[in-house]
């Protein structure tokens, strides 16, 4: 069977003949597993369970994974695993079957960076490759980006995933539809959130949540946040709020505190409140507003 994956595959291994690779002594068949992406490992990994269980020997554990709602994808250094509808197959020539966990699906090799594969439902299709390939490289999972649409139990699935493999991520959006309070602080109990934490979920009451681990901070609805929740953000190089309440004197405290060095590694921050006064200044520095022509930008 692994013969006949390497002529199937000649990307993997430029040869016409079948190569033992598993004859080799465990020195070299490392050497050879790290000449190879993660497309060209996950090909490998169909192959056996005992062609899966050397994948490791390949260094993936140090493989950075990021999972992409917004594209319906999965990036690992640099190479990409797409999820498309099975109605979009027509548009690409096929290379057969894959199994992601328990489900088989057609793929495409699109390029050699990217991986398609077609599914019923693109969000089971996001989980199971999701799941495949963590589990496959046993790797780290860096980032999980989601859109406000996401079915809130859907969304707990995979965070449970997560955090029963790590305790740590480097960014996360809380986001999700119909998820409530309870889940935002089972999701914070289970993960601490290290490099970005974006919040889109609008709390019905104030929440007590940690904002001290992460070093950007973007809240959507952050109408609870008061002077106490600033002050724990003093390690953050980054904040951003929308819709909140600060009055004039919250943001002269905060803007003060900022000004003497207590937030010694903040760079930026964009605060937006409605309940400032048409007159408030930063450090009594005159407004940049344009209010005869405004011009509104888009956050990408």
């Amino acid at each position: 069977m692994f013969s006949l994956l390497i002529l199937s595959y000649p990307f993997l291994f430029k040869t016409s003949q079948p190569f033992k690779l598993l004859r080799l002594p465990t020195v070299a068949l490392r050497n050879v597993l790290q000449f190879l992406n993660p497309i060209e490992l996950f090909e490998l990994s169909q192959c056996s369970r005992r062609v899966l269980s050397i994948i490791p020997l390949s260094g993936s554990r140090k493989f950075k994974l990021r999972m992409n709602q917004f594209s319906s994808s999965i990036h690992i250094n640099g190479y990409s695993f797409r999820i498309y509808k099975n109605s979009s197959q027509s548009e690409y020539t096929l290379h057969g079957n894959r199994i992601f966990m328990e489900s088989t699906v057609k793929i495409c090799h699109h390029s050699e960076r990217e991986l398609c594969s077609f599914w019923e439902d693109r969000l089971v299709g996001l989980k199971a490759v999701l799941f495949h390939l963590s589990k496959v490289f046993n790797c780290h999972i860096e980032c999980g980006r989601f859109t406000d649409t996401i079915p809130a139990s859907f969304y707990m699935s995979i965070i449970d995933f997560i955090s029963s493999r790590q305790s740590e991520i480097k960014k996360l959006h809380v986001n999700g539809q119909n998820l409530t309070d309870k889940n935002m602080t089972e999701i914070f109990d289970k993960l601490r959130v290290t490099d970005r934490l974006v919040i889109g979920h609008k709390f019905s009451v104030p929440p007590s949540i940690p904002l001290n681990h992460s070093k950007s901070i973007d809240i959507w609805n952050s109408c609870w946040i008061t002077t106490e929740h600033l002050d724990s953000m003093r390690n953050c190089t980054v904040i951003q709020l929308d819709c909140s309440k600060l009055s004039d004197q919250d943001m002269t405290l905060f803007l003060n505190n900022w000004k003497s060095g207590k937030f010694p590694n903040l760079q930026y921050s964009s605060i937006q409140s409605n309940f400032l006064s048409k007159t408030f200044t930063a450090f009594g520095l005159p407004s940049l507003r344009d209010t005869v022509n405004p011009k509104f930008h888009i956050k990408t």
